[in-house]
């Protein structure tokens, strides 16, 4: 039996799926075999418990401003679920997550040494909050077709109307990763808390899943103490669970992407000026700061680095 084959209660032997480890190559193998693996002891308690209080009071302050309202874009029944969106701007305490070796590495692996910063949030869960349906985080990734077959527009695809199929390898020919999310865990993840439910071998599939709410596919959910950080690459199947405890999760999803992809956060309009100016050379170039190939140009072709508009040449006069 392989690894993607449907089966109800799981189509894998659950000694051999990924835990927790900061051995690096085992990070890359579980990457490949099942397209998650999950980074151990990646913050200390004490990083954690400041990361925690930041973010319990800025949570408390984008309530009190209404901030944490969804467009209803974003499924969230109850109301019981919160976004807090670009925490670049909102501490330093967010960014010791985004330069972790173990972390880099993987993503040097799956993306390559030139990814860029997608997102950078919190996704607070409280008790009551529903089950999410699953998704991939590259749902709008056109299928590979022959030359000549009919395709869907690029433009046209929407997260309901991507091509879903079933949990079976494909095969055909499948698109690459171009994205990979990581999960920090702020607090611990447990099934009984709505730990991220992820399916094994997913990524194989070349297909999107079936969005029901049950899931009907068999899943595993992605627990770990407080400090663990969760990763996934842009195809494998996911879903937020339903938290049946008394007590909110905390967890922040931070998403990296291929150069060439558009983020799904304006880094580069978005980020405050006091922000970027105390940035590193390598937190500029994970915002976008850093042109790629020619992309992201603004001034002079031979310049390496986007600038600001009011540093950019004008109209001029010989």
């Amino acid at each position: 039996m392989t690894a993607v084959e449907t089966e109800r209660d799981g189509p894998w032997d659950p000694e051999a799926l990924p835990k927790p480890t900061r051995d690096e190559a085992r990070l890359i193998a579980d990457m490949d075999a099942w397209g998650y693996c999950l980074v151990a002891e990646a913050l200390s308690p004490e990083q954690i418990a400041g990361i925690l209080e930041r973010l319990e009071n800025q949570a408390e302050a984008e309530r009190k401003l209404g901030y944490h309202k969804t467009d209803g874009t974003v499924q969230d029944p109850e109301g019981q679920n919160q976004w807090i969106l670009m925490l670049i701007n909102k501490g330093k305490a967010f960014q010791q997550v985004l330069h972790h070796p173990l972390v880099t590495a993987v993503l040097d692996h799956v993306l390559g040494r030139d990814h860029i910063l997608s997102e950078t949030s919190a996704h607070i869960t409280r008790p009551g909050n529903s089950l999410l349906s699953m998704h991939t985080d590259q749902w709008w990734m056109p299928p590979p077709v022959m030359p000549g077959a009919s395709y869907k527009p690029a433009g046209e695809i929407t997260r309901s109307g991507a091509m879903t199929g079933p949990l079976k390898r494909a095969d055909h020919l499948i698109a690459a990763p171009l994205c990979v999310q990581t999960l920090t865990m702020v607090s611990d993840f447990t099934e009984a808390n709505g730990a991220t439910r992820l399916v094994p071998g997913s990524h194989f599939t070349g297909v999107q899943p079936d969005q029901a709410v049950p899931h009907t596919m068999p899943s595993v959910p992605a627990v770990g103490p407080a400090g663990t950080i969760a990763m996934w690459e842009g195809r494998t199947w996911h879903a937020a669970g339903a938290n049946g405890t008394n007590a909110p999760r905390y967890g922040m999803p931070t998403l990296y992407a291929a150069p060439q992809m558009r983020t799904l956060q304006n880094f580069t309009y978005g980020t405050k000026a006091e922000v970027v100016e105390a940035a590193t050379p390598e937190l500029r170039k994970l915002l976008g700061f850093k042109t790629w190939s020619g992309y992201g140009m603004t001034s002079e072709v031979s310049r390496g680095w986007a600038t600001s508009a009011d540093e950019t040449i004008g109209e001029l006069e010989p």
